[in-house]
């Protein structure tokens, strides 16, 4: 059996890099705002996600094109942004990136899961999202005192297909914020929810358990990758799996042979891991 790369190898950034001078122009495919992404972004902002993490939110954008999901992009703790502007990649049209994070307001940050900077993410929005700065919302708060009503708010009536789930890591804010992606996504998106099974983060486990045997109405896990689990709608999740197994037999046939994709059960429910 060849041996593969370890599985949590992340981007690395490099102090003092800031991209070219020049955003992409608008309206690009996706699969050069991907190029855009590994060139330019990934080793600009600091940040923790998996190397191959684009190659998945790649599959999931042609599953949205090919069942025609839209809908905004939501990212409950943004850090300096490095996941949602991968996440940018699937934006169409007029849809909007809401990010949701204490940013410098620490004191709100109880578990110390990360230190934003609003001045830093405002700054790679400027230097690196260029003409798509004016799709981004911010909003500076801790997420346990967001409700339902204000999010439908922010997102202006319209649902979400993406949800990232990166914020305060406790059970609490964990279960608080899968609750209101539930609610805000349309049928068919995505939820993302971080840190998944981190030895140093349980209450991220323990929150996403509570959450499916006490309150969840709408959500299944279709993916564990890379440090991050992936739910979509129930309606929509046998759908969803049988497309996205499909793909990656196609992209990936040596490591479905080696038994790096695997389906499992999670949670229940029928589910792809990689290992």
């Amino acid at each position: 059996m060849p041996r593969f790369s370890p599985q949590f190898a992340r981007f690395r950034w490099t102090p003092g890099r800031t991209g070219r001078d020049t955003a992409p122009p608008p309206d690009i495919s996706r699969a050069a705002a991907l190029d855009y992404f590994n060139s330019q972004i990934a080793g600009a902002v600091e940040g923790w996600l998996g190397d191959r993490m684009w190659q998945v939110i790649d599959m999931i954008g042609e599953i949205f094109d090919e069942r025609q999901i839209d809908g905004h992009i939501v990212e409950f703790g943004v850090h300096h942004g490095l996941f949602l502007f991968l996440l940018t990649v699937l934006r169409r049209n007029d849809e909007k990136c809401v990010a949701v994070d204490v940013f410098d307001q620490q004191d709100l940050n109880i578990d110390k899961s990360g230190n934003g900077s609003l001045a830093i993410f405002k700054s790679h929005l400027d230097n690196l999202i260029g003409p798509y700065k004016q799709y981004f919302q911010i909003v500076q708060r801790d997420t346990l005192s967001l409700d339902i009503g204000e999010l439908n708010g922010l997102l202006g009536g319209r649902r979400a297909k993406c949800v990232s789930i990166d914020a305060g890591h406790t059970v609490h804010h964990v279960f608080s914020d899968l609750l209101l992606a539930q609610d805000v996504l349309q049928a068919g998106g995505i939820v993302a929810v971080d840190d998944f099974m981190s030895v140093h983060w349980p209450g991220v486990t323990e929150g996403f358990y509570r959450f499916m045997s006490t309150a969840n109405r709408r959500l299944k896990p279709f993916l564990y990758f890379q440090n991050k689990l992936f739910l979509t709608t129930i309606s929509e999740h046998a759908t969803f799996v049988e497309m996205l197994q499909a793909k990656i037999e196609e992209r990936y046939p040596d490591e479905v042979r080696y038994v790096r994709w695997k389906p499992v059960e999670l949670a229940g429910e029928r589910c792809i891991a990689f290992a």
